[in-house]
């Protein structure tokens, strides 16, 4: 049995069929990128799992039971999301947004616990956003934003991460600060991770497994390494790349061939 399982998800938008038969399964502390190019039905297919979408057909299974009748307070226990959205006019600062991701946890009347206070301290201490958990969700520079939102998904205390296009309108600096970040709460917190990145090179470098979309449906879902091996990259971007290997590691990478020709 998998750990997270979806079976012939299918979704349509405003007439429109976004997503197409989904099929895939991701084993516990595994990270998943999920990759293809504008319109491919990426954000939606994670808001399917995510239950921010309902209305579509198939399964979404966690350890063998379906979400669909799971109360929403209990899959927000199971399920942390990274927004990057509507956060502009929240009158928060980052210690209290991280103490509200705990919701799932507290009664209706209830306030912070012990237990509460001390996920919201590490969350924030392992990210660094401790260094400015003071300042305003508003004041925030890019980088300082993410790790606020991070941060507050761990508090949340789930065991699976979602994340949309967690680098974008980051400067380089930040986007290696931010990959290393994920890598080392999926390593070293065995955290299952499934993120949503137009940037071919953070899958490559970051992910386990690669699911790759095209027009609603899926071009590939397997390893990493036999994305590239698979010869499938071109079509499914419908762009040439190139290869090439890190001479540090050995990673893969890739450029557009017009890039280096």
């Amino acid at each position: 049995m998998s750990f997270l399982e979806i079976r012939g998800l299918s979704l349509a938008l405003g007439g429109r069929t976004v997503l197409d038969g989904i099929s895939f399964a991701l084993e516990r502390g595994r990270l998943l990128a999920i990759i293809g190019p504008n319109g491919a039905g990426k954000s939606s297919l994670l808001k399917c799992l995510g239950r921010l979408y309902t209305s579509f057909s198939g399964e979404v299974l966690l350890e063998g039971s379906r979400l669909d009748g799971t109360p929403q307070k209990e899959i927000a226990r199971r399920i942390a999301w990274v927004h990057q959205e509507g956060l502009d006019s929240l009158p928060y600062t980052v210690r209290e947004f991280a103490e509200m991701s705990r919701y799932p946890w507290r009664s209706a009347f209830g306030g912070m616990s012990a237990r509460d206070r001390e996920c919201v301290e590490e969350a924030l201490a392992l990210t660094g956003a401790d260094a400015f958990a003071e300042r305003c969700l508003k004041s925030l520079s890019g980088g300082e934003r993410q790790n606020a939102l991070i941060a507050a998904a761990l508090a949340q205390g789930t065991d699976i991460l979602f994340l949309d296009e967690p680098t974008s309108f980051l400067d380089y600096r930040h986007q290696v600060e931010t990959l290393k970040l994920i890598e080392r709460i999926n390593r070293e917190h065995s955290m299952t991770i499934a993120l949503v990145t137009h940037d071919v090179n953070l899958a490559l470098r970051t992910a386990d497994e690669i699911l790759a979309l095209k027009n609603g449906l899926v071009a590939w879902s397997g390893p990493r390494q036999g994305f590239i091996e698979s010869g499938l990259m071109s079509g499914v971007f419908d762009t040439e790349f190139v290869c090439f290997k890190a001479k540090k590691d050995g990673m893969p990478y890739v450029a557009p061939s017009v890039f280096v020709e």
